[in-house]
């Protein structure tokens, strides 16, 4: 029996590089293009691992009605954090570059 729907390309993260994307609120700044997709992944998590510890302290200095708020943005943080994990785990590289 054939398939009615094709399966999906699948990522080559070997030879994935970025593209030139400007990036801020007046697009100040831009990520490079020609970087390595598994350099630029490693890149994003370690930036995440920086923003989800400066949530976890800022919350212990907020009020009442701000916890919500910022622990919600550390959720986000920490669930984007552990996608781009699962991609790495899942070409190989975190477990070399992260032994645990």
């Amino acid at each position: 029996m054939k398939k009615l729907v094709p399966d999906p390309p699948r990522l080559d993260f070997a030879n994935a590089i970025t593209a030139n994307t400007p990036f801020g609120s007046n697009r100040m700044f831009t990520v490079r293009a020609g970087i390595p997709a598994e350099e630029a992944l490693l890149h994003a998590c370690q930036l995440l691992q920086c923003a989800e510890a400066t949530v976890i302290d800022a919350v212990d200095h907020l009020t009442l009605n701000d916890r919500p708020l910022v622990c919600g943005a550390g959720q986000h943080i920490e669930s984007a954090r552990a996608l781009i994990d699962a991609v790495l785990d899942g070409v190989g590289v975190n477990r070399i570059l992260n032994p645990q």
